[in-house]
This record gives C-alpha cells, structure tokens and sequence, in this order.
C-alpha cells in the first residue's frame, strides 16, 4: 500500500500548469492557444486521480479511525489553503487602501466574489457546496479543494460497508453523477463534477487491483495505450462537443488506469526529474498561482496609472494584459510561471510539508495519549 505513482504525479504536476494558463489574461500569447483555454476540464483528472490514490491509501487499511483520517486531510489540505486565502484577504485590504486614494481596480474591494459574506463559508471550505455563495469567491481555484474535502468524508463513509456494497454504492454515486451531468443539472455542478469523477476514480483502482500481477502480460498493450492517449486527450480537449467534461472523465479514467503501471516511452519521460518535482509541488502550483495572477494584475494597473502606459485593456468585462509584443506577452506568460514554481517550492517546503509534520505529531500525541490511558485503567 506504500506504492508512489511517480507518472500520475507528474501528470498532476503538468495539469496544474495547463490550469494556470487558463486563467492567464494575455492577449497574443501562448495561453490564447485552443488548449490551455480550454483546460479546466483538467480539474476532473485532478478529483479522479484523488479518487484512485485515496482509494490506494485507505480502502483497504486495517482500524481505520475517522478522527484520524480527518486529522491527516486537515493537515493536508488547510495550512495553505488558510494562508492563501490569507493573502487574497490582504490583497483585497491593500486593494481597499488603494480605493479610498483613488486607485480603482478592476472590482470595487470587498465586494462581489471577494464580499465580506463570502468569508467564513471560505475559511471552512463551504464556497462550493452551499448555493447562497459563490463557488470561485477569494481563491477562486479552491473550489474544487472545498468540494473534494468533504468528499473525503463521503468517502469515509462508504469505507464502514462490506467490500462488495463500498463498490456498489462508488459506482451508483458515480453514474447519477454523471447523468445529472449530462442532464445539464446546473445547480450543483461543482459537487457533481466532483463526486462523479471522485468515485470514478475509486472505482478505476479497484479495476487496477483486480489485474495486479498480470498486468505484465499486458506491457506491449499498455506501452501503446500512452501513446494512444496523449493525441486522443488533446484532441478532446481543443474539440467542441456535447457532454465534452463527462466524456473526458472516462478518459482519464483510463489515462490513470495505464499510466499507473508506468510501462511505457511516455511515463519514462514523465519519470525525470523536472516532472517529479512540478509533480511534488503541484498542490502548491494549484493552490499559489491565482494570488500571483492577481497580484501581477493590480501593479500593472497601478503602473499604468503612474506611467500613463496603456499594459490592461477591458474586453467584454474582464481585464487583460498585452505589452504590445507576442514576444513580451510570451515571456512574461513563462516568468510568470517560473515565480509560481518558485513561490509554490517554497509553500511546498515551509507550509505544506510542515502542516503534514503538525498532523503527523498531533496523531503521535494522540494516540501516546490513548496508550497512557489504556494502561492507566489497567492499572486501576
């Protein structure tokens, strides 16, 4: 149960960064390009390949505790989530300083999708689920952390039934899910893409179990599955279709199905080092990159102010940026991704990694704890 899936970290890695240029705002530059617009649709591998690894680490572990289990998601998933939205808080203040000195922005601070209504159901990952607030409100990419944090807890549920009842109910979840999908079900979209492509997920290791050892009889198979799968991927995603997210959610399925044997061309190239280590970062890349958009947004717009150099321009209600050159706006598309890997190795190592540490501490105290009351009452 101690397997690492190097290639589907690595995978993770390189969809965060498709994310981040989807959510770039430059005009004339390598994030206009038909794919990386279209790339959202990586956050389904990203609750899919959730599935699968959480699936591997606890569906079949032995005095599963729920107190335990909900002590290690904490420490995984809130210390940078609190401190990210820690400094979109501080964003909008700076931004509301800014305001009452007649520097106005693209949103009047505090107001909209960073109102101040929105930010305890942010503090509590609660963005997505309740529908009287806004689902990509502060850091917006958080929704889907918000979404998958209580899925895990759905999760944990389903762990208490049988082996054969938890695969039942995974795959019944999974398929209403994705017909509701499919049925334009909009009200709760965020939950369905999640709960959906989540328990696909699970159901996807199951199958990957099921194979174990024979999985080697299969290499030449699996060798030309990766190859398959990139182009078919690609192409789904720059192609326009009906019940494209669903659609692509089986796909990925797949896509972590072979790519968790590791047999193939592609995922010795997805072995080396530079996608290991956006691999290892990807939460951070995830979770970091919104805060320098924004950032780098608003000194553009202060900039433009002082200089009276036109950087921003308003199009149908959103802001953009263009230097006036493909080659600038290019280059300051990949610095920008260069300061979010740089940022992202620092949270991975000062907040991440040392948020684990906490929750790792706090179950070694806790269960020292029980020891030392277990004897005591057998001493009484």
């Amino acid at each position: 149960m101690g397997k690492r899936f190097e290639v589907l970290d690595s995978f993770r890695g390189l969809a965060a960064i498709f994310i981040i240029l989807t959510h770039m705002q430059y005009i004339n530059g390598i994030n206009n390009l038909t794919f990386f617009q279209n790339a959202s649709v990586f956050v389904e591998f990203f609750f899919i390949l959730s599935g699968f690894v959480m699936t591997h680490s606890y569906a079949f572990k032995q005095d599963l505790k729920f107190k335990n289990f909900l002590i290690s998601r904490i420490f995984r998933l809130m210390p940078l989530h609190l401190t990210m939205f820690g400094v979109f808080f501080a964003i909008e203040s700076i931004k509301l300083l800014a305001y009452h000195k007649g520097i106005s922005f693209t949103n009047i601070p505090f107001e909209g999708n960073q109102a101040v209504r929105e930010i305890l159901p942010n503090i509590l990952l609660l963005q997505a689920w309740l529908p009287t607030f806004t689902v990509t409100s502060f850091n917006a990419p958080s929704w889907s952390i918000s979404i998958e944090f209580y899925i895990y807890i759905i999760f944990f549920i389903t762990l208490l039934a049988k082996n054969q009842n938890r695969t039942l109910i995974w795959f019944i979840v999974s398929v209403i899910a994705f017909a509701l999908l499919i049925n334009n079900y909009e009200k709760a979209n965020a939950i369905l893409r999640g709960l959906s492509s989540f328990f696909a997920g699970s159901l996807t290791y199951l199958i990957y179990i099921k194979l174990g050892e024979n999985s080697s009889n299969f290499k030449k198979y699996f060798v030309i599955l990766e190859l398959i799968l990139i182009p078919v991927i690609v192409f789904l995603v720059i192609s326009d279709f009906e019940d494209k997210s669903v659609i692509l959610s089986l796909i990925f399925c797949v896509t972590v199905f072979t790519f968790s044997y590791e047999y193939g061309y592609v995922s010795k190239i997805l072995k080396y080092s530079l996608f290991q280590i956006i691999g290892k970062l990807s939460y951070s890349i995830y979770l970091v990159h919104y805060s320098v958009l924004a950032i780098f947004m608003s000194i553009l717009i202060v900039v433009q102010k002082l200089s009276g150099v036109q950087m921003t321009f308003m199009v149908d209600g959103l802001r953009y940026i263009d230097f006036g050159s493909v080659y600038l706006n290019n280059l300051s598309v990949l610095t920008t991704i260069v300061v979010v890997i740089s940022i992202s190795t620092f949270t991975y190592k000062y907040i991440e990694q040392k948020g684990q540490e906490l929750g790792r501490k706090v179950l070694r105290d806790k269960k020292s704890s029980s020891l030392k009351n277990a004897q005591y009452e057998g001493v009484q």
